[in-house]
């Protein structure tokens, strides 16, 4: 947290930042663009093993909880957050379940998809935790595919389930590539505010804030060679940076010149090669279906994936390769959790600060 937002939350009451709950946490992409906006996590709960490991990593003093939220009853985070921080309780909800159940791209759908039930155990959490800490505000990310006539009956009713727990609601489609990612990537958010105390909140979802796109070439360009997998790599041994690193290239298409021929980028779903001068596909990995780098010579290692996505050089991802893949394609890029993240700080907490004021 920079010193201004540090000085910022002081003010406003928060020494450590404004505490928050994180559902579904993930890589903490979003926490992370949250924590340089002046909040602090004070929870993170994902049911994978590497997203936790990953959290506990990155972010040393928060309590990190490795638990499956489709399948607890809420009381259970209640009591954690009892015994955790006293007299310090969470005043929002963030978070973004996994949503490949909704995305366009999965051509593997199932009639009935366990993860499409992610969302509902979301809103059932969120309500928990607004009774007992009457919170001021939550995030809800996800796929657009979530709103698409296929799905949108599930997402009318899952907005049904946010306004029974006590919010009014607003949803808005931002693309990463308008908040400095190299990356066109398209995400949909719900933006709750406490209905009895933030009912005539001035809010409105944040504005492009780069004119001109970021480049693959800016962020990528002048790398070193990253290391390819094997079976007795550690992190330590991978050099310039521990999630530097890729599977070897085994197609003879890496080899023969046909990724980078006529230059489309368009060689077919497995294939697809990014481009340097424009912004990136979207960062979005199944089946080890990572893009091809722009030299069409092997895929983008998961640290090239990291700064597609926005992460700091700094940031570390745990887990073994596969695993890290799914971590960095789940992430909510963090330059466009912070720009959200501003607004609604703004919007509750320098809102209060000067109802407090001499005068106001």
């Amino acid at each position: 947290m920079g010193i201004e937002n540090r000085n910022y939350c002081e003010e406003a009451g928060f020494a450590k930042g404004i505490p928050i709950i994180s559902l579904f946490s993930g890589a903490g992409g979003l926490d992370l663009g949250f924590k340089q906006a002046g909040f602090n996590t004070v929870l993170a709960v994902d049911s994978n093993p590497a997203a936790c490991m990953t959290f506990a990593h990155n972010y040393s003093e928060c309590e990190v909880v490795e638990m499956d939220l489709a399948a607890v009853d809420p009381k259970c985070i209640l009591d954690r957050l009892l015994h955790l921080s006293p007299g310090n309780h969470p005043v929002g909800v963030i978070g973004g379940p996994p949503c490949q159940a909704f995305s366009l791209g999965n051509v593997h759908k199932k009639d009935r998809d366990a993860r499409s039930l992610l969302p509902s155990h979301y809103a059932t959490h969120l309500a928990a935790l607004r009774k007992k800490f009457d919170i001021d505000f939550f995030v809800f990310e996800n796929v657009p595919g979530l709103n698409t006539k296929n799905h949108g009956a599930v997402f009318k009713e899952l907005k049904g389930l946010f306004r029974k727990a006590g919010f009014v609601i607003q949803e808005e489609v931002l693309d990463a590539q308008d908040f400095g990612v190299p990356q066109r990537r398209q995400r949909i958010f719900v933006v709750g505010f406490n209905r009895q105390k933030h009912r005539d909140v001035s809010f409105s979802f944040p504005s492009k804030s780069h004119l001109s796109p970021v480049t693959v070439r800016q962020v990528l360009g002048g790398l070193p060679d990253p290391v390819y997998f094997s079976r007795d790599l550690t992190a330590d041994s991978i050099p310039f940076h521990p999630n530097h690193w890729c599977m070897r290239p085994r197609s003879v298409k890496f080899l023969n010149g046909h990724l980078t021929r006529d230059g489309n980028g368009n060689k077919g779903r497995p294939f697809r090669v990014i481009q340097w001068d424009s912004v990136s596909r979207t960062v979005a990995y199944g089946h080890r279906e990572v893009h091809v780098h722009p030299s069409g010579k092997r895929r983008l290692s998961v640290y090239e994936a990291m700064l597609l996505q926005g992460f700091p050089h700094e940031y570390h991802l745990l887990g073994n390769l596969s695993e890290q893949i799914t971590l960095v394609s789940d992430a909510v890029p963090p330059p466009v959790a912070r720009a959200l993240a501003g607004q609604i700080r703004e919007s509750i907490y320098a809102r209060s600060k000067d109802k407090n004021e001499p005068g106001k």
